[in-house]
């Protein structure tokens, strides 16, 4: 363990390492061609669109896994820096400063929306992984609306079977009242988000507590219930985890496109008019 803390360690600063050399350099090219302010813009401009464009590469990449250009690990690690950098690049290009004319507005919100759309998939890539293996088996996505469908047809057996055996509706009404709907559809998303676990810690003291109004074998059968209820919340922690993992790349990947073509078209307008 410790020696793989080491090598990410080593790794991260290597590739910090490479960044601010790669920032250095860019910044010397534009002392260079500091002699016109028309001649910065180009070097700054036609450098973040070629980043942005390398950037856009790294999907096609992933689509293309035998065919042996480096490790994916390595392209991430790429891809991760070189973002960074496109974003030191493109305050270099606008000045921090906001741009006046319309396109130029939009231009510059979509590349903002790509970068933290971005940061946004760096940190859930950091986070959600590992979240995800600390509950045990790690579900595919598409069966999980079956699963959880399974799971409140097996509590409502446990619960007409408490009512057969121990001829008490007590663990009926309070599934009509508070889990039939819990378990027909996915719950406590933005909790799951930040891996919260205080909703299904609350709902399951709450039955505990029914404890007191049941007899022994009720008992039994709220101790399955409650079973099942972890279950289904671990259930809705893996499809709200797994649904960020694969979906935000659906506003990512389109926003890079996009940002390419107004980028290129951007380029073009300033070389025709400069």
């Amino acid at each position: 363990m410790a020696s793989t803390l080491t090598f990410f360690s080593k790794r991260r600063l290597i590739n910090f390492g490479l960044l601010l050399s790669a920032v250095a350099a860019f910044w010397v090219l534009q002392e260079i061609y500091a002699n016109g302010i028309h001649a910065t813009a180009i070097l700054s401009g036609a450098t973040l669109f070629g980043t942005c464009l390398v950037l856009a590469l790294f999907n096609a990449r992933k689509k293309l896994p035998f065919i042996p250009l480096l490790k994916a690990s390595t392209w991430t690690q790429f891809h991760i820096y070189a973002g960074w950098f496109a974003v030191v690049v493109f305050f270099f290009h606008t000045g921090l400063r906001l741009p006046d004319g319309r396109f130029e507005i939009a231009l510059y919100i979509v590349f903002l929306a790509v970068a933290l759309s971005g940061v946004l998939g760096l940190i859930i890539s950091r986070i959600y992984p590992s979240r995800l293996r600390l509950y045990g088996e790690n579900l595919i996505y598409e069966r999980i609306p079956g699963l959880r469908q399974q799971l409140q047809t097996d509590v409502e057996k446990i619960i007409w079977k408490s009512v057969n055996e121990t001829k008490s509706f007590t663990l009926a009404r309070m599934y009509e009242s508070k889990l039939k709907d819990y378990f027909s559809t996915k719950k406590n998303t933005l909790l799951h988000l930040v891996g919260s676990e205080e909703a299904v810690n609350d709902l399951t003291e709450e039955l505990n507590q029914l404890q007191r109004y049941m007899v022994a074998s009720e008992r039994v059968f709220l101790a399955e219930i409650i079973e099942c209820v972890k279950a289904k919340d671990n259930l809705d922690m893996q499809a709200t985890c797994q649904g960020v993992l694969k979906y935000w790349l659906f506003i990512h990947i389109p926003l890079t496109f996009s940002l390419l073509l107004m980028g290129l078209l951007h380029g073009l307008m300033a070389l025709a008019f400069n």
